[in-house]
């Protein structure tokens, strides 16, 4: 036993499971400790100079604690419910030995429904929480420098060693009714426990004199959870996990669930079993000392699977703190994540390290030391069967120059080995890399983590308006497509966001990447099932897969967690399979958008007293079962035979001259109809119309193919793209020519390739054609459950990959705004910004409602 003569680092008043993280923790980075236990020394075990024979008393007396040594910090693991136990206990304890600091572990529980953070109001009339807060108010710095300090850990949800969470599942849904009750959950494993008392304990000030939420920094829906972990239920001992998995498909049935995790409730109204009720907010004590919970998902703490990264706490390994951890297998490194509802925004920098460039560098010049086959004649030059030789080995000797950044620096200041493998790249000043960096920098950058997926996202708010100014600020979120990124909005922002106190709308612009795509990150809420091997994850995919429909989810969860309950949404590509389903998720929030790719099946017909709301849906679709192709000739091609000289000899100079008048007299006919019916009836399509329907039936027949090897075969393509640049350049390239008007400049091209490159995000921009709807995009937007009922803008540029009609864009959505161009293809905003940005000003000051 030690005496009061001996000083140690860090007293633990208690021990038990958190003593058996602590202690190695202690041990491996030499600080000395003591701890206490109420049960005597067993003479059957091995003496412990550490252990100390202590119970608290009440009333606490001076005698009490005199076998306690002096110790730098003291830890007390036990809970405390009496105020004056609490005074005694500081004032006692600190009159023998001194000012000390306090750490006391307390619980979650003391904070209601809702979303709380560390300085969220919590239950007063908790005995234990006033107990807490006591300990705070005596020693407070400000009080005296004499009273010492203290900090108390509110810990939730504790797991590691012989604590896991499948034992408390088989207890909280031991039965389908438990289950039904359960919400939320936090957790924290006991490692990270171990870690935050020894950063209090390192700290001089910072984390003192308050109180913290310590947890994983994620939210868990219990059903999930129990879904996944099929934990085992003693009432069905011989068909548990079956039993498992199918009460949570009848608690979702039941009560409309449509996915897990459930949304946290965001007002009053909204309660369990459909909205989880509470959330805590994790992160504001790791933030605090730049670090991250070392066990950062349950799916990866705990023995159904897989084992946490080796983590560092301030500079000190703590996987050695449990032993009895499972054996770490590298396969599993990238299976982290949970159902999360963090939602803090962190400033983000978009600048890459120049040793990402170098390595970049070196792998294209490694690239490039095989040189091309013998130029195919025939498949080279036709840029209709891919990219051509030529601006494929253009763009190949412009990358490692645009890389070096020096556009015009003369060849005598350069690095002789620069300067003689690579000529000095031509061009003006912004065509560098360097340039390009400078930029993407120029924006305001941020990261937040929603469900699974950690986000990053430009945000460019308008400036207030001006007094005397009738204007007004719309939210705006903008989403890009593939192969694009954010970085093809950059020209546009700015002007939507100050475009000037005449304009009466500006816009808080919001641009988001899109999961896997260059700096956000990929859904991460996945776990390997031990008993089956396979990978499970948290969404409403085959397995957990992510779909449009979560991608929208979190998009508004975006637009919610920024301040903006109703916003508007523009957007092209697959973006727009993100928006439709936005639109339909969230009516109340998406108030307006803007498409400029919309892909349908054909016009609508919609009977002229109901209306389109009475009408019913097979009437509706009556013309999609009219072929594109016959849209795209006159008359439904319906004198085809005779105007393009079928018939017999004698017959085809008089059979033509028949088809052409019945044709024309069709089509004169059927523009009266449709204007008789105030467009109930579709109109025929004008000539420009007939040929844009045209170019998309031939890029549906010849320019697809990526897609479906995208969405059939991701992982082999990512695997050879993610290994060559060179063939990243080639297969990202071909689109960027031949989905434009006109060919993008070398550094536009080269700028895209370096981000996917640089960030290692080419095979995860994949991932949405993975589970993509197997009806195709048209049949989706074509289909009257889909319709957008918000009002709509549509801008129509000749250039687009599938173009769409008027009448066909009208039978998906509530066409409020049109405007057909004369040039643009499918990267609009990157290829006429000034046309874009004029296209969804002038819409929205139109549709956007009062």
């Amino acid at each position: 036993m030690m005496g009061t003569q001996d000083s140690v680092d860090v007293l633990l008043l208690g021990s038990g499971w958190t003593g058996s993280f602590l202690i190695p923790l202690l041990k491996h980075t030499r600080l000395t400790y003591a701890y206490t236990s109420r049960s005597p020394p067993d003479e059957k075990q091995p003496h412990d100079d550490h252990k100390i024979q202590f119970e608290l008393t009440d009333p606490v007396t001076r005698e009490s604690l005199e076998p306690l040594p002096r110790a730098s910090t003291v830890v007390i693991i036990f809970p405390i419910k009496n105020l004056q136990q609490v005074d005694d206990l500081v004032n006692e304890y600190q009159d023998l030995h001194g000012p000390t600091r306090w750490v006391q572990l307390g619980s979650t529980g003391i904070w209601g429904p809702g979303r709380s953070s560390s300085s969220s109001p919590f239950d007063t009339t908790n005995a234990r929480a006033a107990a807490e807060q006591r300990l705070l108010d005596i020693t407070s710095l400000s009080a005296s420098k004499q009273a010492g300090a203290a900090a108390v850990l509110n810990l939730a949800g504790l797991y590691g060693d012989q604590r896991q969470p499948r034992n408390f599942a088989s207890r909280v849904g031991a039965s389908k009714e438990l289950l039904s009750m359960k919400g939320s959950v936090h957790f924290v494993h006991g490692q990270d426990v171990a870690r935050a008392i020894l950063l209090l304990h390192n700290s001089n000030r910072a984390g003192w004199g308050r109180r913290w939420i310590v947890s994983d920094t994620k939210v868990y829906d219990w059903w999930q959870l129990f879904r996944f972990l099929r934990p085992a239920l003693p009432e069905h001992p011989d068909d548990s996990p079956e039993t498992a998995q199918r009460w949570v498909r009848e608690l979702m049935n039941e009560n409309k669930v449509d996915t897990l995790p459930r949304p946290i409730a965001e007002s009053p109204g909204q309660n369990l079993p459909r909205y989880l009720e509470r959330a805590l907010e994790g992160h504001e004590f790791w933030d605090l000392f730049g670090e991250k919970p070392s066990v950062n998902s349950v799916y990866r703490g705990g023995e159904h699977g897989l084992r946490p990264h080796r983590s560092q706490a301030n500079g000190v390994s703590v996987e050695s703190t449990s032993e009895k951890l499972p054996s770490r297998d590298p396969r599993y490194d990238k299976l982290v994540g949970s159902s999360t509802q963090s939602f803090v925004i962190r400033g983000f920098d978009p600048t890459i390290p120049h040793e990402r460039i170098q390595d970049l560098i070196d792998r294209i010049e490694q690239d490039c030391q095989r040189p091309l086959p013998s130029k195919a004649t025939f498949e080279g030059d036709h840029p209709h069967l891919g990219l051509t030789h030529d601006r494929f080995v253009a763009l190949r000797d412009a990358w490692v120059p645009f890389l070096h950044s020096h556009p015009s620096t003369p060849a005598t200041e350069l690095d002789e080995s620069i300067s003689i493998r690579y000529p000095t790249r031509s061009g003006p000043d912004h065509d560098t890399w360097l340039a390009e960096q400078a930029r993407i920098s120029s924006f305001d950058h941020y990261k937040v983590l929603i469900e699974d997926v950690d986000f990053h996202f430009i945000h460019e708010r308008a400036n207030p308006p001006t007094v005397g100014f009738n204007t007004k600020v719309i939210p705006l979120l903008l989403l890009h497509g593939w192969p694009g990124s954010f970085h093809e909005f950059l020209d546009v922002i700015k002007p939507l966001a100050h475009p000037g106190n005449l304009t009466p709308v500006h816009f808080d612009v919001v641009v988001p990447s899109h999961p896997g795509y260059i700096f956000s990150g990929g859904a991460n809420g996945l776990a390997r099932d031990s008993r089956s091997g396979r990978v499970v994850g948290s969404h409403s995919g085959p397995d957990g897969d992510l779909l449009v429909k979560d991608v929208a989810r979190m998009m508004h969860k975006l637009m919610l967690t920024l301040g903006y309950r109703n916003y508007a949404v523009q957007a092209g590509d697959w973006g727009a399979a993100v928006l439709r389903s936005m639109a339909i998720q969230f009516p109340q929030n998406v108030r307006a958008v803007h498409l400029n790719f919309c892909p349908s099946q054909g016009p609508n017909l919609v009977l002229p007293v109901l209306g389109r709301e009475l009408t019913p849906k097979w009437v509706l679709r009556l013309p999609h079962s009219v072929s594109k192709l016959r849209y795209s000739k006159r008359a439904l091609g319906m004198f085809e035979e005779y105007t393009s000289g079928k018939k017999s000899r004698s017959f085809c100079g008089m059979g033509w001259l028949i088809g052409q008048a019945a044709e024309a007299a069709t089509e004169i006919g059927w523009k009266s109809f449709s204007k008789l019916s105030l467009g109930s009836i579709p109109p025929p399509l004008s000539s420009e119309e007939r040929e844009s329907l045209l170019r998309g039936i031939e890029f549906a027949s010849t320019g697809s193919a990526y897609a479906a090897m995208h969405a059939t075969k991701p992982s082999t393509l990512g695997l050879v793209l993610s290994r060559s640049p060179l063939s990243t350049l080639a297969w990202i390239a071909e689109k960027m020519y031949a989905w434009t008007d006109q060919p993008p400049t070398h550094s536009v091209i080269l700028t895209n390739l370096t981000l996917y490159e640089l960030t290692d995000t080419i095979a995860g921009s994949f991932y949405p054609y993975r589970n993509r709807d197997p009806r195709g995009p048209s049949e989706i937007a074509s289909d009257p459950n889909n319709y957008i009922h918000q009002p709509t803008g549509f801008s129509s540029f000749p250039e687009e990959i599938i173009q769409a009609p008027k009448s066909f864009v009208q039978a998906s959505v509530n066409l409020k705004w049109y405007r057909r161009h004369e040039e643009g293809g499918h990267f609009a905003a990157l290829e006429v910004p000034a046309r874009f940005v004029e296209d969804v000003l002038d819409c929205f000051v139109e549709i956007w409602p009062c």
